[in-house]
């Protein structure tokens, strides 16, 4: 068995660094590249990931990521190396490169053009035209050459060690880690050497590109992806590379109450919105979150996101949706904040909704909405003001969902390729829904009932695009093992005192009024009102049985196959007088041990509905 297992994980190992040579680079990562004349694909856009690179190679790679890029003289008929002759294709960017003391040569005089580069030898030539010289690299070869790398951000995304020979999506990696750096000294990345952006600018009609004197020709990179001129929406935000005639666009938006401006509202560097902080990242968010701008504290509005991951641009909360459209999504909470305007406090009600796209949008309201919450809803803005009301949430759809080998159905119903979804754990007004997002593969299998379905969007040709269910997969609940449990009850008194672990942390807790009907050693499913415990649910029990087989997501136990949780919970429970000890352990110690124990396998529902395997107990 323990052979068996073994072989598994060496498998898997051997599945896992041979993924490593087919890694990818986002397209927005690709296109900057190419846009760069540093790397680029073949004739059919290939870009040969696993293909290894010389040291010719290199020096070409890291030349053209240079402040030199400009200055390599094609035309030169020497070389400072017998084993680079002028004729090389690659004499141009190896004279460069040491005239400008990018790279060395070995201590004979020689380069060795074809031999493959090695980690440490990549990273010092990035390092130097970084700035860095052989002084701030250190002598510990190569281990401070490579530490230095680490911290300028070199190996980020990269997982290689000294003396490994490099292929074209490491090399392609660090050039991009190299752009995206700061130079020593610098507080400019590496990139801005090379191109003037143009931007942040908010999109505010079709024909945005003449707003650069560009024309409708020019590449497009949306979100980190190629896209058309067609995707680019209202409201997006542009970056436009002119040098390259490449718009990179962002479509991020975060909806919220605007609470709190830093250092001060006069001249704001972030602002607080919703409880989260934003640094800024335009002129236009700093005069209109200004004192002197249109937005004050405790107005609800649309935050333009930018390519650095701050507010780029704001809108009125209204402008968010075109004029007369609802927003429908699942409303998570409704009250009242506190805000102060002019020196005033100001309260307001307010309502938190979540969409099926998992984005979180918060709004002003023009009255108390607590009747609605765990319940979908429409909203309506006028002036940043939010009207809800409740959806009709009884659809006559369901059936098996499918998902992937070119059908995706829900039942006889069309899904749409990027088909948006949500969960929520209940539809009660009294307690908290939890509320996740949800990948439609994790859905594959599952028969969704009438019941289970609160809200279908569907697209232009009727493809199902938008999803709310109500507690399909569990997924969003907590789940442990009970390790104190101690009820009261009496005529005078009812109360509980219990303890649970899960994901190897204990909590600890009590009631009043109120017991558990759990006992010592169950595997529990958690939930809360969002004050305290409000449900505690037993699991069911596959118990007693040997692990006969563990291959990727799928256990056997007494041969019948059980769908692991991808966050499942592994102990080792040990008994110790009267009580159990658990230390929880990794899926690979499960692999070694598997055959030394007894298994208790824990789950909340049949596999046919979406259940998983919650914790696994060897003892």
């Amino acid at each position: 068995m323990k052979k068996i297992l073994s072989f598994l994980i060496t498998a898997m190992m051997l599945l896992s660094i041979a993924s490593c040579h087919i890694s990818a680079l986002s397209d927005y990562e690709v296109e900057v590249l190419s846009a760069l004349s540093i790397m680029e694909g073949d004739p059919s856009g290939n870009m040969r990931y696993s293909d290894k690179v010389s040291r010719a190679e290199c020096a070409k790679i890291v030349v053209a990521s240079s402040t030199y890029r400009n200055m390599v003289e094609m035309d030169k008929k020497s070389s400072p190396f017998l084993d680079v002759t002028y004729q090389h294709w690659a004499a141009p960017y190896v004279t460069t490169g040491i005239k400008y003391g990018l790279f060395k040569g070995y201590m004979d005089a020689t380069f060795r053009p074809s031999n493959t580069v090695l980690l440490e030898e990549a990273l010092v030539m990035f390092l130097r035209i970084l700035g860095y010289t052989d002084e701030d690299m250190g002598n510990d070869w190569p281990y401070s050459q490579i530490e230095t790398a680490r911290k300028a951000g070199l190996l980020n995304n990269l997982s290689k060690s000294a003396g490994q020979e490099l292929n074209r999506y490491d090399i392609a990696t660090i050039a991009f880690n190299a752009l995206s750096s700061n130079p020593k000294n610098s507080d400019k990345t590496l990139m801005s050497n090379f191109n003037t952006t143009i931007g942040p600018k908010t999109v505010t009609s079709s024909t945005w590109y003449q707003d650069f004197d560009a024309d409708s020709s020019l590449t497009i990179i949306k979100d980190g992806e190629r896209a058309s001129l067609s995707d680019v929406k209202i409201n997006d935000i542009v970056y436009y590379m002119e040098e390259y005639a490449t718009a990179l666009v962002y479509s991020k938006k975060i909806t919220g109450i605007y609470e709190d401006a830093q250092p001060n509202k006069n001249l704001p560097s972030s602002v607080t919105v919703s409880g989260v902080t934003y640094n800024l990242e335009g002129t236009n968010a700093l005069s209109k979150l200004s004192s002197g701008g249109k937005f004050n504290y405790g107005d609800s509005i649309t935050l333009l996101m930018g390519k650095s991951g701050g507010i780029a641009d704001i809108v009125d909360s209204s402008a968010s949706a075109q004029l007369g459209e609802k927003i429908y999504g699942f409303l998570t909470a409704a009250g009242t904040k506190e805000s102060t305007v002019s020196g005033t406090k100001v309260i307001k009600p307010y309502v938190r909704i979540i969409l099926t796209s998992g984005e979180t949008l918060e709004y002003i309201t023009e009255k108390n909405y607590d009747s609605l919450v765990n319940q979908v809803v429409a909203v309506k803005l006028n002036n940043s003001i939010a009207t809800l009301t409740r959806m009709n949430t009884s659809y006559d759809i369901s059936g098996t969902f499918t998902w992937g080998s070119g059908t995706n159905k829900l039942g006889s119903y069309q899904l749409a390729d990027d088909a948006k979804i949500i969960e929520t754990s209940t539809v009660e007004e009294n307690e908290t829904a939890i509320v996740t997002s949800v990948y439609p593969q994790r859905l594959n299998g599952i028969k969704i009932a009438n019941r289970d379905v609160l809200y279908v969007s569907k697209n232009s040709v009727g493809n199902i695009d938008g999803l709310i269910l109500n507690d399909v997969t569990g997924d969003g609940y907590t789940y442990g093992i009970m390790t104190k449990v101690s009820n009261t009850n009496s005529d005078r008194s009812l109360s509980g005192s219990y303890e649970y672990l899960s994901d190897g942390i204990t909590t600890t807790f009590s009631t009043q009024n109120k017991i558990f009907n759990v006992s010592y050693g169950q595997a529990v499913q958690i939930a809360t009102d969002g004050r305290e415990i409000s449900s505690l649910v037993s699991l069911s029990s596959i118990s007693g049985k040997k692990i006969s087989n563990i291959s990727g997501s799928v256990i056997t136990i007494d041969g019948k196959d059980y769908i692991l949780w991808d966050k499942v919970q592994i102990y080792v429970k040990k008994q110790l007088s009267a009580q159990s000890s658990y230390t929880m352990i990794t899926m690979d110690e499960l692999v070694e041990m598997a055959d030394e124990y007894n298994v208790s396998a824990f789950t909340d529902r049949p596999m046919s509905s979406g259940g998983r395997i919650r914790i696994i107990v060897l003892s």
